[in-house]
């Protein structure tokens, strides 16, 4: 494309913030050569290209032989995404040319990478390479140590176990109360109060975000009056709720963290359409989940709660317009970053020109890796990158934008954006 380069370099140049991650606050960066060729994404694919076992990479097997399993399979994965992702770290922050690991370099990588682990300034000398200006990473506890010394790294409050709005779960944000407090209140009323002295709780302690799970199962169902109450009596004897009343639970529990949030003032980032975690399934293993019934949901949920800024972000290309149509119609509705299944360069395209053409340019962020190290976000940030250069050269190339306007409108999602809209202020 005529434009691609330029446009590229000259995104590359603007600041960031990446709004939502797993990078470790004591461990910020890769331990050894293992984070980098057996994240997760890798390990499901090697698994599915014939891997016996994938779990076999992260046991404590020598080394050696583990990666002698990576070099029987790279062959049918180096077309993959996350194959490019990995050849952009080992190219460009570790040197290798063409980002080619092989059974003859890989001994002196593995000691550089193992060096560089040790290193504590480190991980921002990353983080300044792709101009981030930080992470908000996702935990429920952080080490006051590793927030000191990594002040680049932002608390983002996650318990996917516990904290979520998922019916078909055993466990609820009801569960979460029950171990902060030891125990479930008395009645709906002192749970509702419960929530919100959670999360008040945690806002004082300077924790200033908050993600949650919204499961494609759920189904708003308002209680009428009194209801609530009574299914909360059940639900603390231990009976089985039925299926009516279990949404009832849980549409409660999701204006209960809503009312929370609206009280601390602080935005809602979702994450959405994503099916993990279960029973017999293996550790990383994952799907797309759809339910288009839940948009038309959320719509009133979105509405009921006007000043609370909603950050949405998906697995499935298949809500893209619901979402995108939520944002262009609502204004306290903003979309976020390509999670999971839908980071794939093509996909990603396809969500950049849609949200382009349709969106108001405040209303949607680029950047949330949900990376568990520097050195992933910084291939996840790459690949984002090379994408919206991919997209924004096309535009100028059909007279949509010119080049300045293309970077204007870049540096408005990669940076002012998730300013605005997350609040953040940093010094």
């Amino acid at each position: 494309m005529k434009y691609f380069e330029n446009l590229l370099h000259s995104i590359k140049e603007l600041p960031i913030f990446d709004v939502h991650s797993h990078i470790s606050i004591d461990q910020p960066q890769c331990r050894d050569l293992s984070d980098i060729l057996f994240y997760h994404f890798m390990r499901r694919e090697l698994y599915s290209a014939g891997l016996k076992d994938d779990n076999y990479l992260v046991s404590n097997t020598p080394f050696e032989e583990r990666i002698g399993e990576f070099f029987k399979y790279k062959p049918l994965v180096e077309n993959t995404t996350t194959f490019w992702c990995i050849k952009k770290i080992l190219n460009d922050i570790y040197h290798v040319t063409d980002g080619d690991i092989r059974p003859d370099n890989w001994k002196d990588l593995q000691q550089q990478i193992i060096q560089k682990g040790r290193d504590f300034s480190y991980p921002k000398s990353i983080l300044n390479r792709m101009n981030a200006q930080c992470s908000l990473i996702c935990e429920n506890h952080w080490s006051q140590e590793g927030l000191a010394r990594n002040q680049f790294l932002i608390p983002l409050y996650e318990d996917l176990d516990l904290f979520h709005f998922d019916p078909t779960r055993n466990l609820s944000l009801l569960d979460l109360i029950a171990k902060e407090y030891g125990g479930l209140p008395e009645n709906s009323d002192q749970a509702q109060q419960s929530i919100y002295d959670f999360f008040k709780k945690k806002s004082q302690s300077g924790i200033r975000y908050f993600t949650a799970f919204i499961s494609s199962a759920f189904h708003l169902i308002k209680p009428v009056s009194g209801q609530i109450n009574e299914i909360y009596d059940k639900k603390k004897t231990v009976t089985q709720l039925s299926a009516e009343e279990n949404h009832i639970l849980f549409t409660w529990l999701f204006y209960s963290y809503l009312e929370a949030l609206q009280s601390i003032g602080t935005p809602a980032q979702f994450v959405i359409g994503a099916y993990w975690a279960r029973p017999g399934m293996r550790y990383g293993e994952s799907y797309v989940w759809n339910n288009h019934q839940l948009s038309l949901d959320l719509v009133e949920v979105f509405k009921d709660f006007p000043k609370i800024s909603m950050s949405l972000m998906f697995a499935s290309l298949s809500m893209a317009q619901e979402f995108t149509i939520i944002a262009r119609m609502l204004p306290n509705v903003s979309l976020l970053g390509f999670w999971w299944h839908t980071l794939i360069p093509n996909i990603i395209e396809q969500l950049i020109s849609q949200r382009i053409e349709s969106l108001p340019s405040n209303k949607w962020i680029a950047i949330a890796t949900d990376a568990y190290s520097v050195e992933w976000a910084y291939g996840k940030v790459s690949l984002v990158l090379h994408c919206l250069a991919r997209v924004l050269s096309q535009k100028v190339e059909e007279g949509y934008f010119t080049e300045k306007t293309a970077i204007e409108y870049a540096r408005r999602i990669l940076y002012e954006n998730p300013q605005e809209i997350y609040q953040l202020k940093l010094d």
